[in-house]
């Protein structure tokens, strides 16, 4: 073999695509494509909006933009449209669209009607065809021992055609199993190659977020993702769980991946020498993406964490002289620097962004009224709005009820209480122990006798008379005054105790205790 023949071979695809020979008479009777795009140029004007849904058939990994016009078509409605593998039964999995028309969206496609229950039927019809053929497939296969493994077969424009797709690691030679299926399916027969992927978003299914595929349900575009996207969002590189059902990566590590790339680029890297704002040095130990926040080691040994607003520049590595070892670490990751700053300058941003946004409400609506009236502000007021009458009495209105304010006499405003409770500890006097205090007035000591329980009073406050509360938790008695000096000569005899001061303090039991005796 020679070299030029090596090229040609290896320019060839995996696989083949064959079809039987009535496919191939079909396709010389149909008109060109280049007819179709100049007639189809004819119809549409350059810039001329049209509307549009997107309809995807079952078995197809993805959905095709089909032409409505003023047609009103609902979303996940059944209809009938020519695929690229001819007149299927498809759903509309999009709300309808408008776009611009351009010389790039040749050929345009539209739905030729919607789907009945004959339509349904026979698309019902088909699916059971499909898994009969999928059986005989399977067993030509395993006859053949062919490396392939068949995924699903799909039968277009009802049940005239059936398209097998497979995949297989290397190049297959199928020629013997094309001319066995078309003798047992008596129909045209098509085997297409198929990615990993294209064979999950054909099938469907669940993925491990619980919903279903997004390359089966809604994604136009999917496989550009990448191994940088997982390294970009910090995720751990374990592929049992970066990996979706197909085997490869998930399609929605591409949805935040914007969002990621934008805030790296303005954090640091992680392992640069930086300096801050506050005038600190130090190497960046970890990033906090979401957050945009970094941790840093300054040149003192203190890992402090700091917001993206406090980084200032990048050092050279060499130059910067950071140490390589310490003696002490201390860390103060707990609490943020600048975090505070941060905050109300988001807030300030906050307020600002709803006040243009209530400037511009408020001219829209200007706008609008002054277009319906032509006045920007009508000056007058609406007509009064006569009550209607009524035998039920009328309700008055909170505004319209009079306050009334009561105001308490000096008879029901009770008193305040004193600073001390008053708490009355004397026993309860029988009638013996007021016989026994009647005695004692007659000899001239109208004192009584001293009630039991109350030895241990403390002093007793100055000012007070005898009727002052004697209370038993009180603490003992402090007398710090010094020796009695009692200058007064013998009382007189037969002089009764009426004499004494008044107040009954404690001078004045001190004087009934040392008189002179009758």
């Amino acid at each position: 073999m020679t070299n030029e023949q090596h090229v040609e071979e290896d320019k060839l695809p995996p696989t083949d695509t064959i079809i039987s020979e009535d496919e191939t008479s079909e396709m010389s009777d149909a008109e060109t494509s280049e007819d179709k795009e100049s007639r189809e140029e004819s119809r549409f004007k350059e810039g001329q909006i049209l509307r549009f849904v997107r309809v995807r058939f079952p078995g197809n990994s993805r959905s095709f933009p089909f032409l409505i016009g003023k047609r009103r078509i609902e979303y996940g409605q059944k209809v009938v449209a020519m695929s690229d593998r001819g007149m299927a039964v498809g759903y509309v999995n999009s709300f309808p669209y408008e776009v611009p028309f351009n010389k790039s969206m040749l050929p345009v496609r539209s739905i030729a009607k919607v789907a009945t229950d004959e339509d349904v039927q026979k698309d019902q019809e088909a699916y059971r065809q499909q898994k009969n053929a999928e059986n005989i497939c399977n067993d030509l296969i395993e006859q053949f021992k062919l490396d392939m493994q068949l995924t699903h077969v799909e039968f277009t424009s009802f049940g005239k055609k059936a398209v097998f797709y497979f995949i297989a690691p290397a190049r297959v030679d199928f020629r013997d199993l094309v001319r066995d299926l078309v003798a047992k399916l008596k129909t045209r027969i098509e085997l297409r190659q198929i990615s990993v992927r294209d064979r999950s978003a054909s099938i469907g299914g669940i993925g491990p977020c619980g919903r279903e595929l997004c390359c089966s349900s809604f994604l136009t575009k999917y496989g550009n993702v990448g191994i940088k996207m997982a390294k970009n969002q910090d995720l751990t590189l374990n592929f049992s769980k970066l990996n979706g059902v197909c085997g490869q990566l998930k399609c929605c590590l591409q949805y935040e991946d914007d969002v990621y790339r934008e805030k790296r680029s303005r954090l640091p890297k992680e392992g640069d020498i930086i300096t801050t704002h506050t005038g600190e040095t130090g190497r960046v130990d970890r990033l906090h993406l979401l957050s945009e926040q970094f941790v840093m080691m300054t040149n003192r040994g203190v890992r402090k964490r700091f917001v993206v607003d406090l980084y200032k520049e990048t050092l050279d590595k060499e130059t910067a002289n950071f140490p390589k070892e310490f003696d002490m670490i201390t860390d103060e990751t707990h609490k943020v620097v600048g975090l505070d700053d941060k905050e109300a300058k988001k807030i300030k941003a906050f307020e600002a962004e709803v006040k243009t946004y209530k400037e511009k409400g408020k001219s829209f609506a200007d706008g609008i009224f002054e277009s319906l009236f032509g006045e920007k502000t009508l000056d007058y007021s609406l007509p009064a709005v006569a009550e209607l009458e009524s035998s039920k009495p009328r309700v008055k209105t909170p505004d319209e009820e009079e306050e009334i304010f009561y105001t308490p006499s000096e008879d029901e405003i009770l008193p305040e209480d004193e600073e001390e409770d008053i708490v009355d500890h004397e026993p309860v006097r029988t009638r013996v122990d007021l016989m026994d205090r009647g005695q004692q007035a007659s000899r001239g000591d109208n004192r009584g006798p001293r009630p039991q329980g109350q030895q241990n009073r403390g002093p007793r406050p100055q000012g007070q008379g005898p009727q002052a509360p004697r209370g038993d938790s009180r603490g003992p008695r402090q007398d710090n005054r010094g020796p009695r000096q009692d200058n007064r000569g013998p009382r007189p005899q037969g002089q009764n105790n009426q004499n004494r001061p008044q107040g009954g303090g404690q001078q004045g039991q001190n004087q009934g205790r040392n008189r002179p005796p009758r």
